[in-house]
């Protein structure tokens, strides 16, 4: 029991610390767009994919794989074993990364023009490759501290980093602003390498000082077993956020051309484009703050029950975790339902997207459980069916996309569908693989089905106060006050349940 409570105590740490981080990521936009303007962001908003992609390459799924194998070490009580995980995890990581980041920084010049097609991008690619660097090392570290749940620690370090970026943002902005966007744009990226830097620097002072101790001596595995078993892990993570980063960068190119095709001028393409994933998308994931946060803390918490055989514990854990995303996905799902129109207008000025707010929110159990299911399959070594769930639910959105986004009838709704089909075919897949290959048994009736009939009483509170009890102005007040009472109605209920133990 205590173990479970405190891997969902750093959950909600971590979820704080989200909220703060992405709140300091959000002034860090307004402030680098205010001052650059729409071409200035357009500049930098062409280098950050390229940015994000060569990060997976390099660290993706690092911090997971030395997670689970520091909790699989002390679960068995081998602390010995748990320092030399980190010690060559350094080795490969520092060693993966200095490679890519040469290779980065020769190839600036053609990855600018080439691939970019703006030479405005050079300075920022020469000073962003050595930040690879700093990500990599830093994720060794943040995977040992989510290995012995010490989620704090990086949360912290996550927050002050953060801030510290935007502090040097601004200085390094109103220094080159007269020098033109490409001197800003490299400015920006110089203020990300120094806060990876600051990251770097403070995890490893707090990873000196929390070392784990050394009691009794143990046998440690060889050099070449605790490779094998990082890489093991790392590349099929790896090779998914890759996957994930590339169909990122085809849907740009493919959606607003299959609007094209299904009668829609190019303007009015990219103004549907821009709807579902600068407004709908980021708002359905926004409820990921929550599940992103549990996942990460569930995978080392989930290796360890693992290794020690806990399948009690296991269980409670994996149940625990997708009643908390369905309680989540639910809420969710009744708000984007039930004030859609209300929501895109007051959040974006957008009346026009909440029927695409609408449909897609349909998708949002689904899209948290399959998170949730993933995580527990990162935590029980299965991560080649994570990597080949990945690989299914890409292809099956590309197909939707390429043969119903052209029928006129269908549409942006093609995207729709492949994103509700894609996630249900996965999270069946998933939930396939658990069933056959672990010792892990979902209790559906808590899980799923409770919190279900529990959210009726909430839905139908909210649909008559809105139909009797609402007058037509102070809409804003009126919604959130109808969904907060509906809100509490819903807990009351999963308490009287037993769904919330």
């Amino acid at each position: 029991m205590q173990k479970n409570m405190t891997y969902l105590q750093g959950a909600f740490i971590l979820t704080i610390a989200n909220l703060l981080t992405g709140i300091l990521s959000f002034v860090y936009r307004i402030f680098l767009s205010k001052s650059i303007g729409a071409e200035g962001m357009g500049v930098y908003q062409l280098i950050i994919p390229l940015y994000m992609l060569f990060i997976t390459l390099v660290s993706g799924g690092l911090a997971t794989s030395i997670s689970k194998l520091v909790a699989e070490n002390k679960a068995k009580g081998n602390n010995f074993n748990v320092l030399k995980i980190i010690k060559v995890s350094i080795i490969m990581a520092g060693l993966w990364s200095i490679t890519c980041s040469i290779l980065i920084a020769f190839n600036a010049d053609f990855l600018a023009k080439e691939i970019l097609k703006d030479d405005r991008t050079l300075f920022s690619i020469i000073i962003f490759s050595p930040a690879i660097v700093f990500i990599a090392l830093a994720a060794v570290f943040k995977g040992y501290f989510y290995g012995i749940e010490k989620i704090k620690i990086p949360a912290v370090i996550d927050v002050f980093e953060k801030l510290i970026r935007l502090i040097i943002l601004i200085a390094m902005t109103n220094y080159f602003i007269d020098f033109g966007i490409e001197y800003v744009c490299a400015g920006a990226m110089f203020a990300m390498v120094s806060g990876e830097i600051l990251s770097l620097m403070l995890l490893y002072i707090a990873y000196r000082r929390k070392k784990i101790p050394l009691i009794n001596k143990m046998k440690t595995d060889s050099t070449l077993f605790i490779m094998n078993n990082i890489l093991m892990i790392v590349i099929p993570l790896s090779l998914s956020g890759a996957i994930n980063t590339i169909m990122d960068m085809l849907d740009a190119a493919l959606i607003p051309t299959q609007l094209i095709k299904a009668g829609f001028s190019k303007p009015a393409s990219l103004s549907i484009y821009g709807q579902l994933t600068g407004m709908i998308l980021p708002l359905i994931y926004f409820p990921m703050i929550i599940i992103g946060s549990l996942s990460t803390t569930l995978i080392p918490s989930a290796a360890y029950s693992y290794a020690s055989s806990n399948w009690i514990a296991l269980n409670k854990k994996c149940n625990d975790s997708l009643t908390i995303a369905s309680i989540i996905g639910l809420t969710a799902t009744i708000a984007f339902m039930m004030y859609p129109r209300e929501l895109c207008e007051v959040l974006f000025n957008c009346p026009d997207a909440e029927k695409l707010l609408f449909w897609c929110s349909i998708s949002c159990v689904l899209e948290y459980w399959l998170f949730v299911l993933m995580a527990i399959m990162n935590g029980i070594g299965l991560q080649k069916k994570v990597m080949e769930s990945t690989i299914l639910n890409i292809l099956i959105m590309v197909t939707c996309i390429v043969v119903f986004i052209p029928i006129p009838k269908i549409n942006i709704y093609g995207y729709v569908l492949g994103f509700a089909i894609s996630t249900l075919a996965v999270v069946l897949r998933c939930l396939k693989v658990i069933a056959r290959k672990t010792p892990i048994r979902i209790d559906y009736k808590r899980c799923i089905i409770k919190p279900i009939i529990c959210s009726i009483p909430m839905l139908a509170f909210i649909g008559f106060f809105n139909s009797y009890l609402v007058s037509n102005t102070n809409f804003k007040y009126n919604m959130i006050l109808s969904y907060i009472i509906g809100f509490i109605i819903y807990l009351l209920m999963l308490l009287i349940t037993g769904t919330i133990k």
